[in-house]
C-alpha cells in the first residue's frame, strides 16, 4: 500500500505561485501517476480557511478518492485522501494530547499487502516530550501499525522514543525542512516492511521554497 504525506504550510489562494504550484503537482501525481499511485494521501498544516474549499475542490476533481477534512485550530487542519475502492476506513482518534489537532487513523484491510493501522498528524513541534508522548499514542491500539506526517522530531533522535518502532527516512538523508532536519519520515512497528519511493530526483522541484517542507512517498506491507 502506498502512503504520500506532505505538510502544505497552509496553502491557499493566497499563496504564492510556487507553492501552489508544489503542492498540485504532488497531489496530482499522488492521484493520476501510475508511477506514484498513492492509496492515501495526507496534506497537514491547512489554513482553516480554505479548509472546505479544498476538500470540495480535491473531491471534484478525483473522484475515485474520497476525500476528508478535519479541523485543527487556525491553520492546522488536515485532508485525508484515500481510495473509493479499497478497503480503507479513516477516523479521527480525538486530539493530539496538548494541542488542538487530531491523531487520525486509517484502518487498511488487505490493500496491496497491508492489514494494519496508518496513523497520520502534524505533531507537537520541537525536541519535546510532549512530541515523544504524541508518537508513543499511535501505539495504543497494537497490532501492525505505521505512523507518518510532520512527525517534528528529529529522525536522529528515534532512540529517545518510548515506543517499539523502527524509523525510515526518505530524502536519502537530506532535510526535510528548510530551517534544517529531517522532520517528516517514518516510524513503524516492527512487523511492518517499509519501501522508500525514491522521489530525490525531485529535489529541485520540492526546494522547500514554497511549503517549507518536503513530501514523503513510501509503501508498506505486513
Amino acid at each position: 500500500m502506498r502512503i504520500g504525506s506532505f505538510n502544505v504550510e497552509k496553502n491557499g489562494k493566497s499563496s504564492t505561485l510556487d507553492k501552489q504550484t508544489q503542492v498540485d503537482f504532488f497531489i496530482n501525481n499522488c492521484c493520476t501517476s501510475d508511477a506514484w499511485d498513492a492509496d492515501i494521501v495526507f496534506l497537514c498544516e491547512i489554513h482553516s480557511a480554505q479548509i472546505d474549499n479544498y476538500r470540495s475542490n480535491l473531491a471534484d476533481i478525483y473522484k475515485h478518492y474520497t476525500v476528508h477534512a478535519f479541523d485543527g485550530g487556525y491553520s492546522n487542519a488536515y485532508i485525508v485522501l484515500v481510495k473509493s475502492f479499497e478497503a480503507l476506513q479513516v477516523c479521527s482518534q480525538g486530539s493530539l494530547f496538548g494541542l488542538n489537532r487530531d491523531l487520525i487513523a486509517v484502518e487498511a484491510n488487505g490493500v496491496k499487502g497491508y492489514c494494519g493501522y496508518v496513523f497520520l498528524a502534524h505533531f507537537k513541534s520541537g525536541q519535546s516530550g510532549l512530541t515523544r508522548s504524541q508518537l508513543k499514542s499511535c501505539t495504543a491500539l497494537g497490532g501492525k501499525w505505521v505512523a507518518t506526517g510532520d512527525l517534528n522530531l528529529e529522525y536522529e533522535n528515534v532512540g529517545l522514543l518510548d515506543t517499539a518502532g523502527l524509523a525510515y527516512q526518505c530524502w536519502g538523508g537530506q532535510q526535510t525542512q528548510s530551517k534544517g532536519g529531517i522532520l517528516d519520515w517514518v516510524l513503524a512497528s516492527a512487523d511492518v516492511t517499509v519501501n522508500v519511493v525514491d522521489i530525490t530526483g525531485l529535489g529541485h522541484i520540492f526546494d522547500m521554497s514554497g511549503p517549507d517542507h518536503r513530501p514523503i512517498l513510501f509503501d508498506v506491507t505486513g
